[in-house]
């Protein structure tokens, strides 16, 4: 009799044992079938972001190879560090480089060509790395979507573009030949 009880036993525990195999199997079974729920469309939105965020920048960087081109070409530049597309009042193709007397200089093209280049020596002018410090002293610590190097009427300048605390889009027009703020457009 004590045999039989403990082969009992011993079939209860492995019922139980495979019930809960089972119950092992079922949660896995579920949460592979949840994954591919969830997963392939995560999969597939991400995927299309991709694909529409570098459709988005080939007109750019498009622009931005004609830039160079016409800069080398027009401007008569022997080195391009940077390169800018502007679009203000009128288009421009901007850029700073070193002109074929090694000077470092900054170059105005107008996108359609039909003007001669405006040339101006960096040397006394606000760079880059200059320019962004003035405007952290002025905007703080707003995240600048893009600057970039311009010309509004005959004002070179350095247009920041950027989203304040509420949201509301900014454009700060800081003078490119003394560093004064020339112009805020704010809270579009």
């Amino acid at each position: 009799m004590a045999l039989h009880w403990m082969q009992t036993i011993k079939q209860k525990r492995f019922l139980q044992f495979t019930e809960r195999n089972e119950d092992v199997v079922n949660m896995r079974t579920n949460f592979r079938k949840w994954l591919l729920i969830i997963g392939i469309p995560v999969l597939i939105v991400a995927i299309t972001m991709i694909i529409l965020y570098n459709n988005a920048q080939k007109p750019y960087e498009k622009a931005k190879e004609t830039a160079v081109g016409q800069l080398l070409e027009k401007a008569s530049l022997s080195q391009i560090d940077d390169v800018y597309v502007y679009n203000g009042t009128k288009a421009y193709y901007t850029g700073t480089g070193k002109d074929e007397g090694g000077k470092d200089v900054a170059v105005w093209l107008e996108q359609n060509g039909k003007s001669d280049p405006i040339i101006r020596p960096l040397k006394g002018s606000v760079t880059e790395e200059e320019a962004r410090a003035l405007f952290r002293e002025e905007a703080g610590d707003a995240d600048i979507l893009s600057l970039t190097l311009g010309l509004e009427g005959k004002t070179p300048v350095w247009l920041f573009t950027f989203e304040n605390k509420n949201g509301l889009m900014n454009y700060y027009y800081l003078s490119f030949t003394d560093g004064t703020w020339w112009k805020k457009v704010e809270n579009i």
